[in-house]
Parts: C-alpha cells; sequence; structure tokens
C-alpha cells in the first residue's frame, strides 16, 4: 500500500516536472511570435500546461508549477522582471477557478468564464500603477493601451489557454497516474 502511494506520489512529480518543462519551453518559444500588427503582444501559450496540471492534480500542482516557472522566466528571460511575475501570479485565481471545478465537477462554462475575466480586472489597477508609477507612463497612455487593446488581448490568450487545457484533459482524464 505505501508503495503504491511513493509510485504515485513519483508520477505526478514526474508529469508535473514534464509540465513545467513544457510551458518554460513555450513561454521562450513566445517570446518570438508576435501578434503582427500589435509586435509590443505576444502569442503566449505558457498558461495551458500550467491549467492543465490543475484540471489533472488540482490547486497545489498548479499553483507550484505557476510559481517555479514565472520565477525562472522572471530571473532568466523576461524583459519585465519582477513587474511580470506580479502580473503573472494573478494567474493564480484561474487556477483557483480550475480547482472549484475539479471539486466539483459542475457549472463547467460559469467557472471558465469566471477564470477568464477574474483575473484580468485583478490586473486592471495593478497594470495602472505600474504603467504610471513605474514606467512613468501617463494615464491617458494606459487608457488608450490598456482598454482596446490589452484587455481584448488578455481575454482571448485566457480563453485559448483554458480551452486548450480543458480538451488536453478531456482526453488525459482516463489516463491513471
Amino acid at each position: 500500500m505505501l508503495d503504491d502511494l511513493m509510485n504515485i506520489r513519483s508520477k505526478k512529480i514526474a508529469i508535473n516536472s514534464l509540465i513545467s518543462s513544457f510551458s518554460l519551453i513555450l513561454a521562450i518559444i513566445s517570446r518570438y511570435l508576435f501578434i503582427p500588427f500589435l509586435p509590443v503582444l505576444k502569442i503566449d501559450l505558457s498558461d495551458f500546461p500550467i491549467f492543465l496540471s490543475t484540471f489533472l492534480f488540482g490547486f497545489s500542482s498548479g499553483s507550484v508549477i505557476l510559481f517555479v516557472v514565472s520565477l525562472i522566466k522572471c530571473l532568466f528571460f523576461s524583459s519585465t522582471g519582477w513587474m511580470g511575475f506580479i502580473m503573472k501570479m494573478i494567474s493564480i485565481l484561474s487556477i483557483a477557478f480550475i480547482e472549484i471545478y475539479h471539486r466539483k465537477r459542475e457549472n463547467l462554462l460559469l467557472l471558465m468564464i469566471c477564470a477568464i475575466i477574474f483575473p484580468i480586472f485583478v490586473k486592471i489597477p495593478i497594470n495602472y500603477v505600474l504603467w504610471t508609477k513605474f514606467y512613468f507612463k501617463s494615464a491617458d497612455t494606459f487608457i488608450n493601451f490598456i482598454l482596446p487593446i490589452v484587455i481584448p488581448y488578455n481575454l482571448t490568450k485566457n480563453l485559448v489557454n483554458l480551452l486548450l487545457a480543458y480538451l488536453f484533459y478531456k482526453k488525459m482524464k482516463n489516463f491513471k497516474v
């Protein structure tokens, strides 16, 4: 019995290590995949493996992978540094909504909508402070850039990452650890 438990934990650690590596690879690749008419915005699928781990193994797995990947990204190849780390960690809200689905297995649509929208509402005031206090941009620049560009971009990015994670989860959920 104890051997089986250790074997299951070892498999989860191995799978989550692979998922973390995959997320880092996607984060590196996303540095070079930008939206042609807005080169400031990157095509970022690095949250998809984090969300997949949360669907498969729960909040603790997803949040640990989010923290590790965000920290490595911040330290080694992020142009935004600690501010990017803070913004990335807001994805913990999406992980929390996935965990609610993971436990209850109901209201998928409502929880997915919340997982997509809530982090963006938290990011807006934090972005405002970062843009105006640390990047010394005017409030007008923030309003002109955030509302028509960044919010739709983040909505789309969160939607794509969550849908990919959910579709992979549906294919993998019968996969026994």
